[in-house]
């Protein structure tokens, strides 16, 4: 009886774990091939930055205020899923669910992102150019 439960409580544990995945830990797992990721918006004058460095190194920027760690592992992939990231993306793409999404008065993106092969791509607007 003991180990029937046991096999059961194990199985609901499996099932709510595959269920409960979300495209927030997708992306945080994608984030393993990338070497160095840097992603500035600036909206009405506040500047935000989210920055990640492999392997494990995580900061976001709001203004003058800095966060490191889990919370700002969460404010990378919450930009991410915005943003949808790809590195065959174009610019226009990404100022488009940005404005869509958090920031209405986009006045300037910038994206900076280093592969493992040490490649460098950048995505680069400025809302008067």
């Amino acid at each position: 009886m003991y180990m029937r439960k046991w096999c059961f409580i194990q199985g609901v544990l499996l099932l709510l774990t595959i269920l409960l995945a979300s495209p927030a830990s997708a992306a945080g797992t994608e984030l393993m091939s990338v070497f160095s990721l840097r992603i500035t918006v600036v909206e009405q004058g506040t500047e935000y930055e989210w920055e990640y460095d492999s392997p494990n190194k995580y900061e976001y920027e709001q203004g003058e205020r800095v966060i490191k760690g889990d919370l700002a592992k969460d404010k990378m992939e919450h930009i991410l899923e915005v943003l949808q990231f790809d590195e065959n993306e174009n610019v226009s793409s990404f100022v488009e669910r940005l404005k869509q999404s958090d920031y209405p008065n986009l006045e300037r993106v910038d994206i900076r992102y280093m592969d493992s092969d040490s490649r460098l791509h950048t995505w680069v607007w400025n809302k008067d150019r």
